[in-house]
C-alpha cells in the first residue's frame, strides 16, 4: 500500500488519530481526481476496499469495485482523503458538497488500515468539511461495521432499496446537530 501524493493535493486540514496509528499526524486533503495519477490512486484504493465489501455482501461482482480510473477522472464529484505522509489511506467521494444536502458517494478505507479507527476519523473530517447540513450516504444492508460507524456520528437509516443486481441496500441520513 503505497499511494504517493502527487503535488495536486490540497490540504484541507490536520489532526491526530484518536487511536493510535503510529502517533503521526494524518493530513486530512482534498484530492485533483481530474489527475490521471491521483484518479489512478483512488481507483486502487477504492478498488481494494470495495473487493471487501462485495465479498461481505456475496456480490462478486460489486459494482464500485469495477469502477475505472477513467470514471473517476470524469466524475462530478469531490474527493478527500486521509494521508500519512505520502500515503493514501481512505478515501470519500462527495457529490453536491456545496448542496443541501449532500451525498457521501463513496467511502474507503484500505483493507489493511481496517478497525483502526480511520473510517471514524475520515467521517468526522468529513462532516466537519460539509458543516451543519443535512448528509446521506448509502451502503449494503448486510455491511453492518459501515452501518454501526454511520450510526455512531448520528446518521439513521431512512430507506431500504435494491441497488441493480438486487442488492439490498439502504440509505442513512445526518441531520444538523445530531450525534458524532
Amino acid at each position: 500500500m503505497d499511494e504517493r501524493a502527487p503535488p495536486a493535493s490540497r490540504p484541507v486540514g490536520r489532526f491526530r488519530l484518536r487511536r493510535p496509528h503510529g502517533g503521526t499526524t494524518l493530513k486530512f486533503t482534498e484530492l485533483d481526481h481530474r489527475d490521471a495519477g491521483e484518479a489512478q490512486r483512488i481507483q486502487r484504493l477504492t478498488t481494494a476496499a470495495y473487493r471487501v465489501e462485495g465479498e461481505l455482501l456475496g456480490v462478486p461482482d460489486f459494482p464500485p469495485a469495477l469502477r475505472t480510473a477513467e470514471s473517476i477522472r470524469a466524475a462530478d464529484s469531490r474527493f478527500v482523503a486521509l494521508r500519512e505522509r505520502d500515503s493514501l489511506l481512505a478515501v470519500a467521494e462527495l457529490e453536491g458538497a456545496e448542496s443541501e444536502t449532500p451525498n457521501i458517494a463513496g467511502f474507503t478505507v484500505h483493507p489493511s488500515l481496517f478497525r483502526r479507527g480511520l473510517g471514524g476519523e475520515l467521517l468526522r473530517a468529513v462532516l466537519a468539511l460539509l458543516g451543519a447540513r443535512r448528509v446521506t450516504v448509502s451502503t449494503g444492508e448486510e455491511n453492518l461495521p459501515a452501518i454501526r460507524l454511520y450510526e455512531r456520528h448520528g446518521f439513521r437509516v431512512v430507506e431500504r432499496w435494491s441497488a441493480p443486481g438486487k442488492i439490498p441496500m439502504v440509505t442513512l441520513a445526518r441531520d444538523p446537530g445530531e450525534g458524532g
